[in-house]
């Protein structure tokens, strides 16, 4: 079956790129229910006939369902990696698409979260034409991917409705399912699956979870040991990324540097490794829901483009030509984001208002959610992009090339460092260089500097955390501390920042304020503004003292680690006095004179 690419129309722009709002906001419906495996449906059906009424329960048969099930994913597995599985379903000739959440809120049963939207005739192609809470989603995860049939699963449903005494109070049904997976090419012989599933309808779980215990103890059932999604997987022998739950939190480790790592070997390991965090933080970036997936992809991002400015010298022209577009990535990700900490800093002001001042502040988060919704949809728009996909689905085989062979470039820096200079010998002298950036603007600040100077600070030190993160494994604990000293660092810096830049949003916004803000509303803005800006001053102590765990025994400590290793590799074809020269004095770089147009300028 070909596949099928889930956007052959365009849709509405509210469907593309759908607002984020609070938990429970949204068009959000959950499924609890009980999956028990059931080798003999026959035993159980004669319970049920026997117990028609049950600790005032009232157990009615129902018509049989005869279900057809289409699962998709896109072929890198983007609805799983955004926590989903995704199922068109036909029932008896009516059609509806369901976004299945992957993980349960309980050990005990499944609960987990469920959308659902009807379609109409047409299967994928109206799913692509779906405006609901289903084919708005599907269609800003799988962006241009095109969507895969994974397998099929055709059951017959026999049902039962369980209903209280009172009439206004819902309970659940239970079905009996008969279940055949098969592959949509019908080249596997199919699977089959007996079970028995009590879902509830109601708010009140108890009296179907103690229907459940009972259906346990006198027919002789048990808890299915895994859900339908993965039994259909396993029947059609595929498997989804290993070793990553739907939080996309598990990627491999990065691997300290030893004695024989070429500098550019160790760059194409660490791209690679980023490149596995990208592909496991984007879908769920792209869904729009979680705040915190947007800036994990952002933080990879920006690690990326970390190794490409700091290891540039040792990496072919291929893998470095995709710095500019990555920066544009990044950049479309930023602006999201800058909206999502805007969102941020006005709800936790909303919350601390009296209740009836809070209605007040509605006009400027619905400025806020417009700006969003804008926003996403360039960032969309930029990830879906022809030459920013083409360079990170060919990366690998880029980095492949890296591993074999290192590129000489034009500068100084790279015409000094032949193909066999090691990780363990280059790197001090490339993170002394981001020290000594970030030293030098530290120095500048004294009291009375502008937020301008501050924010230099505040980008300096991020890019020493990216670049000493990457070699962070090989130098133990003496990285470690330092990482702890810069972030703190980074955390004060960020909190000034963020009061600064929405201190100057909130005054251009009252400069010109929309129609719909009110007096209160302006005048809650003011007070805003106010907090924000006072707290932006009162940083900038707390931020020198910072500054001084950083630069103090922490940067000695690695400064020594760092040279101490070095000093233990083989001498590369450069020679070893140049180096030693370099790691003389605090981060001077006399032996390799920086090309100031080599300069790196990636953004904040």
């Amino acid at each position: 079956m070909p596949s099928p690419r889930i956007s052959p129309v365009p849709a509405p722009a509210s469907a593309r790129t759908p607002v984020a709002q609070p938990a429970g906001k949204r068009d959000t419906e959950r499924e609890v229910e009980w999956q028990l495996a059931a080798p003999d449906l026959g035993a159980v059906r004669r319970w049920l006939g026997r117990h028609s009424t049950l600790d005032g329960l009232t157990i009615e048969r129902l018509p049989t369902q005869q279900l057809h099930d289409t699962y998709l994913d896109t072929p890198d597995w983007r609805i799983f990696r955004a926590g989903f599985a995704l199922r068109l379903r036909d029932k008896q000739g009516h059609l509806e698409a369901t976004l299945k959440g992957l993980r349960s809120a309980r050990k005990d049963a499944a609960d987990r979260r469920e959308l659902t939207e009807p379609l109409a005739d047409g299967g994928v192609k109206a799913l692509a034409r779906a405006a609901g809470p289903v084919g708005s989603r599907v269609r800003d995860v799988a962006g241009v991917k095109r969507l895969r049939t994974l397998f099929e699963v055709r059951t017959s449903r026999q049902r039962f409705a369980v209903r209280s005494r009172d009439p206004s109070q819902e309970v659940g049904e239970i079905a009996l399912d008969e279940t055949r997976f098969s592959r949509a090419d019908g080249n596997r012989r199919t699977a089959r699956l007996k079970r028995v599933e009590l879902e509830s309808a109601g708010p009140d779980h108890g009296p179907l979870e103690r229907l459940a215990d009972r259906l346990c103890t006198e027919c002789g059932l048990e808890p299915a040991r895994e859900n339908k999604f993965a039994t259909g997987l396993r029947s059609v022998a595929l498997e989804p990324p290993q070793g990553q739950d739907t939080d996309e939190k598990a990627v491999s480790a990065q691997q300290p540097m030893d004695a024989s790592s070429r500098a550019g070997d160790f760059a194409a390991a660490a791209l690679r490794r980023l490149l596995a965090e990208w592909r496991s933080h984007e879908p769920a970036a792209r869904l729009g829901e979680s705040a915190e997936a947007l800036h994990a992809l952002r933080v990879t991002g920006r690690r990326m483009d970390t190794v490409l400015g700091l290891f540039r010298a040792y990496l072919p022209a291929t893998v470095r030509s995709g710095r500019t577009k990555l920066k544009k990535l990044v950049g479309a990700l930023g602006a999201v984001r800058d909206v999502d900490i805007r969102l941020e800093l006005v709800s936790a002001f909303r919350s601390g208002l009296p209740e009836a001042d809070r209605a007040a502040l509605d006009p400027l988060r619905h400025q806020l959610e417009s700006e969003r919704h804008a926003a996403r949809a360039r960032m969309l728009r930029v990830l879906d992009a022809k030459a920013a996909r083409q360079w990170l689905d060919t990366l690998p085989d880029q980095l492949d090339v890296a591993s074999t062979q290192l590129v000489r470039t034009g500068s100084r820096e790279a015409s000094a460092s032949p193909h066999g200079d090691t990780a363990l010998a280059v790197v001090p002298d490339l993170i002394r260089r981001r020290y000594r950036k970030l030293r030098k603007c530290a120095r500048r600040l004294k009291q009375g500097s502008s937020m301008s100077e501050y924010h230099e600070v505040r980008i300096r030190a991020k890019k020493l955390r990216y670049a000493l993160e990457v070699v962070a494994p090989t130098y133990g604990k003496t990285a470690d501390e330092m990482l702890a000293a810069l972030h703190k660092l980074q955390s004060r810096l960020g909190s000034q920042h963020d009061g600064d830049v929405i201190t100057r949003y909130l005054g251009q916004l009252a400069a010109d304020p929309p129609p719909q803000f009110t007096p209160q509303t302006l005048f809650l803005i003011g007070r805003l503004a106010e907090l924000h800006s006072r707290d932006a001053v009162r940083m900038s102590g707390g931020i020198r003292k910072s500054w001084r765990k950083v630069r103090g025994r922490r940067w000695k400590a690695l400064r020594s680690r760092m040279k101490e290793l070095r000093a233990e590799t083989p001498e590369t074809n450069s020679g070893g006095n140049g180096i030693e020269r370099a790691a003389a004095g605090d981060g001077g770089l006399a032996s390799t004179p920086e090309n100031p147009a080599s300069s790196e300028a990636s953004g904040p």
